[in-house]
């Protein structure tokens, strides 16, 4: 009778560990739960975190071993509530935020201490601190997806618990100047030839270029005109003279238009057909109101009837 021997299979990675901040977190865990000798985990720091994965799967007491782990460390970065404001946020301020962060990962302490905002007797030396830009790859506009980004990013950074609270403390501050500015949310209504002619006006002088907030525009042009304003912030001269010129440019386009004989009209649509005529108004390279109005009078054209103009 023969026996076939069943190599055992390789060790399935647990953890997928994202900073030294996490690793040293799980020697410790296991040291101090498991009673595994420190030197059996410590790793050099040159090692990649992959060969830490290794260890702490071989020395697992139990399958949900990992899961635990992840938790408590998660749970050791929010416990003293820096982070909280993430999930009260409306999306206003996620948008902001999610793009600010994106622009600043490298040196989010120096975006946010500018001078105007720290008075210099208080104001510590100048340190670089970065946030987790692997975290912010994502191109998602679903709000639970983007408070898990955000969250993330300070989470699996190489900040200490009392650098991400000092830097979500001056976060929040910042937010509370840029949302007590109501100038732009109140002009924007729920006009969709407003919100297009100001997207195209912006677009063509070059403004928000940013690929997030072009994203943002496919399926939400007036929070993406919002949230370019917002970040227009951190420049109040140029968002001010930017707002100026660009309500009146509108109000001459809108005398123009009444001294032609054209009326806005607003229309409601379903989200397909907005997307197919947006994505229609992309591939001819026209506006909005300029395709609209030609397909009206090519399809007039076909049942024959006038066209004065």
């Amino acid at each position: 009778m023969s026996f076939n021997i069943r190599e055992p299979s390789p060790l399935k990675s647990q953890l997928k560990i994202r900073s030294s901040k996490e690793r040293l977190f799980y020697i410790k865990y296991l040291e101090k739960n498991l009673e595994i000798p420190n030197h059996l985990l410590l790793i050099d720091e040159d090692d990649p975190f992959e060969e830490a994965d290794k260890k702490i799967a071989s020395a697992r007491a139990s399958s949900d071993l990992a899961k635990k782990m992840k938790k408590a460390f998660i749970n050791s970065r929010k416990e003293n509530g820096a982070l909280d404001w993430v999930k009260e946020a409306e999306p206003r301020f996620l948008y902001w935020a999610l793009v600010f962060m994106k622009k600043h990962k490298k040196d989010i302490h120096g975006a946010l201490s500018r001078p105007m905002r720290i008075d210099p007797p208080n104001r510590e030396e100048r340190k670089i601190t970065t946030i987790s830009a692997e975290e912010l790859n994502d191109l998602s506009l679903d709000i639970k997806r983007i408070r898990e980004e955000i969250e993330n990013s300070f989470i699996f950074s190489e900040m200490s618990n009392t650098e991400i609270g000092r830097i979500n403390k001056l976060l929040v501050e910042e937010w509370q100047d840029i949302e007590s500015d109501k100038r732009i949310v109140k002009w924007i209504t729920d006009n969709e030839i407003q919100i297009e002619w100001a997207w195209d006006y912006l677009t063509s002088q070059h403004f928000f270029r940013d690929r997030l907030l072009r994203f943002l525009a496919k399926s939400d042009k007036k929070q993406a005109l919002i949230t370019g304003f917002d970040l227009l912030s951190e420049n109040l001269d140029k968002k001010n003279l930017l707002i100026l010129n660009m309500k009146r440019a509108w109000s001459q386009k809108k005398f123009r238009d009444k001294k032609s004989g054209k009326k806005p009209y607003s229309i409601s649509l379903t989200e397909t057909a907005k997307g197919m005529l947006d994505e229609l108004a992309d591939r001819k390279g026209m506006r909005i109101n300029e395709l609209v109005e030609t397909l009206i009078r090519e399809e007039g054209e076909r049942y024959g009837f006038e066209i004065k103009d």
